[in-house]
């Protein structure tokens, strides 16, 4: 390989690193509007399948091979723990969660500040960005861009608890009409089915959310992310909550 050659890979390498999707904004999170409300929360799947490589179509699936290949050949180049480092990196960014990243950056920056958010990631437990919804300043996008990169999976899947969460939230506005809503829009992004919490079952689930959710006022969006998604759970999640199903 010539000097030539090596810089086109090192350049390639460099922009799977930091990627556009680090500076680019967003109107939409997976095709779904994030201008028509403003209030939201996101529910991220952090539990251990989704540290498994994402399924993409055939021209993703190009880019990445073109990526990971461009990645093997830079990091055999350099060798020795950056090496190895080069290629740690790669595989997170091709796995279902380094691509849930790729798209929650760009929707989280593009958030205008008269939006309020928080993120909550769930495995077998729940963790929260912030306690309490804030406005979409610059200064708590990039500290919430922070955290996402940060993030790592492991675990179970506790959907129950991120939704029991999101609807705590929301406040009495989800159970009564004459009551402030202080959550319209709820995002739930998970690659399998529940299997950790209080309820696993998925039509128990569907019914609690009903129950949480008594005025449908709380918009749920669900994005299902591989193979291995509970498409027909998370479908009807959103069917009977006013919401998306988005399959990914």
């Amino acid at each position: 390989m010539n000097k030539r050659q090596f810089s086109t890979l090192i350049i390639i390498t460099v922009l799977l690193f930091n990627g556009c999707y680090m500076v680019k904004k967003s109107a939409d999170y997976y095709g779904i509007s994030t201008e028509d409300a403003s209030s939201m929360v996101f529910l991220i799947d952090i539990s251990g399948s989704m540290e498994g490589n994402a399924e993409t179509d055939a021209q993703g699936k190009v880019i990445d091979a073109t990526a990971s290949y461009a990645t093997d050949k830079v990091a055999d180049k350099v060798g020795g723990t950056a090496g190895s480092l080069i290629k740690s990196q790669t595989n997170k960014q091709l796995s279902k969660l380094g691509k849930a990243k790729k798209e929650l950056i760009p929707a989280i920056r593009g958030l205008s500040e008269n939006i309020s958010f928080t993120i909550i990631v769930f495995e077998n437990d729940i963790k929260m960005w912030r306690k309490e919804l804030v406005p979409a300043t610059k200064t708590n996008k990039n500290l919430a861009i922070t955290y996402i990169n940060s993030l790592s999976s492991g675990g179970g899947t506790n959907i129950y608890k991120a939704l029991e969460k999101a609807f705590e939230l929301a406040g009495d506005g989800a159970l009564d009409e004459n009551k402030p809503l202080a959550v319209e829009n709820v995002f739930l992004l998970s690659d399998g089915s529940p299997s950790a919490g209080a309820i696993t079952n998925t039509q128990e689930l569907v019914k609690k959310t009903q129950v949480w959710n008594k005025t449908g006022r709380v918009n749920i969006h669900c994005i299902g992310l591989g193979k291995d998604q509970d498409e027909a759970f998370l479908k009807e999640v959103a069917e009977k909550n006013n919401g998306q199903y988005i399959k990914k």
